[in-house]
This record gives C-alpha cells, structure tokens and sequence, in this order.
C-alpha cells in the first residue's frame, strides 16, 4: 500500500524556517543539505510504510496519534499522523523545543 503525504503549510514553515536558521545564523550549510536529505528519505519511507516510525514520546501526542521520525545525525524529529491511506506532517522539531505545545 501506497500512503499519500500530506505536508501542513506549518510543517512547510517549520522546514524552511530550521534550513533557514542552519545557513544563515549557523553558517552550515552542509548541514542544511543533510537535513533536507534526510527529510526527503524519510518522506519516501513514510510513503511505503508509515508504522516503521515510533509512537510520539510525549503522552498526549502520542494519545492522539501522532508518531515522530528523528532525523539521523541531528536533534530534529519529524512529527507526523496517519489516518487511513494519508499520512499528515504537523512539524518539524529540535529536541529542545517545546514541540507538543506547537501542535493542534
């Protein structure tokens, strides 16, 4: 089965807002590249199986629905719902973040 991704104008936000951030203050952009790289592998897997990612480690996001992919190398994960065949990208989130608070 085929999932179809559904990326929120907000999870849109998020991404360009965290590349931003990487080129512009941390000067780095190799880390830039490696972050988009790893988002576009993981948004392939999540369209083949989005069940292989773990159930959200925060308790109501988790009673929710919501499962996270953590980004390899970096302190971002990926924060992500499925119903049915569509799979819906809520953010994209450093570890230090407040990130439940950010959702819904």
């Amino acid at each position: 089965m085929t999932y179809r991704l559904i990326i929120s104008d907000k999870a849109e936000e998020l991404i360009d807002s965290s590349v931003g951030y990487i080129v512009n203050k941390l000067k780095n952009s190799d880390a830039a590249i490696h972050l988009l790289d790893e988002i576009s592998l993981i948004y392939d897997r999540l369209e083949e199986n989005p069940y292989q990612f773990g159930d959200s480690k925060d308790d109501y996001l988790r009673g929710h629905g919501y499962k996270e992919a953590i980004i390899t190398g970096m302190q971002y994960k990926l924060v992500f719902r499925v119903e049915n065949d569509c799979v819906y990208i809520v953010g994209l989130f450093h570890d230090l973040e407040d990130y439940p608070s950010k959702i819904e």
